[in-house]
């Protein structure tokens, strides 16, 4: 994943409840959080600048870059302080929370070791995407998959944690050192076109990304809430505010 900087690359809901600050599962029979003005336009993500500055309010994510195909999400940014991302990404020191909102089609081969993507690439079902996500190196395995069902459709959930790895320099400047490039990599989005692109975000030992892959239609859409270790609660209950708010669109 090209975009520059580590602390910014952060960019995941059945939690790990007092650890992580985020207590509940999204209710899948709760109408969606909206802000201000219902007649407010919906802005397209895709359309401002990388990382620029968001204003609170609605926006919107072709997630699987097909104009072809009718799918999009919708969800409202809750407070100032969050920045573009494919969703978005709110920092706060050397760390952040974010959430991404994609149509993943590989993962690396090895997230410390060996960043070529996976050859054969991951099935294109939802468990077979679950099933290679929890088995990707180095990830611990924080939350096993199982099934779930939020924002109307079916899927899996899972959480990973980036384990006690060894790193060194921090912000724009860690690197996980034994890790190649001094990068830890991940899961691999549409536009991740080059050998090795990969998401790359990790702020170091801690950083959860809790994955729902939901099977919409057909395609094989992933939310992805992400959180470095410490984060202010406040930052967590934005994020929570976020996710709720989300409205899938077929």
């Amino acid at each position: 994943m090209k975009p520059g900087s580590r602390a910014i690359l952060g960019v995941t809901l059945v939690l790990a409840l007092s650890a992580c600050g985020l207590d509940a599962v999204p209710d899948p029979t709760a109408p969606p959080t909206t802000l201000g003005d219902q007649t407010q336009e919906v802005q397209d993500i895709w359309e401002i600048p990388p990382f620029a500055p968001l204003e609170p309010g609605a926006y919107f994510i072709d997630p699987d870059l097909d104009p072809s195909t009718p799918l999009r999400v919708v969800y409202d940014v809750p407070a100032e302080g969050w920045s573009q991302w494919i969703g978005g990404a709110k920092f706060a020191g050397e760390g952040h929370v974010a959430v991404s909102i994609t149509t993943v089609t590989n993962l690396v081969s090895d997230g410390c070791s060996d960043h070529s993507h996976s050859d054969p690439p991951v099935g294109p079902s939802v468990d077979d995407l679950a099933t290679a996500l929890a088995d990707l190196a180095p990830f611990q395995v924080t939350s096993p998959p199982k099934d779930v069902t939020v924002y109307g459709y079916s899927g899996r959930y899972l959480e990973l944690t980036v384990p006690n790895l060894p790193v060194e320099g921090s912000g724009d400047n860690l690197r996980f050192t034994g890790c190649a490039g001094g990068d830890l990599k991940g899961w691999v989005a549409p536009f991740d076109t080059e050998p090795g692109d990969a998401f790359y975000g990790y702020t170091g030992p801690g950083y959860t990304e809790e994955f729902w892959i939901l099977d919409v239609d057909g395609v094989r859409l992933m939310i992805a809430a992400e959180r470095s270790a410490g984060s202010p609660q406040e930052d967590l209950d934005e994020l929570r505010s976020l996710l709720d708010s989300i409205r899938v669109e077929p």
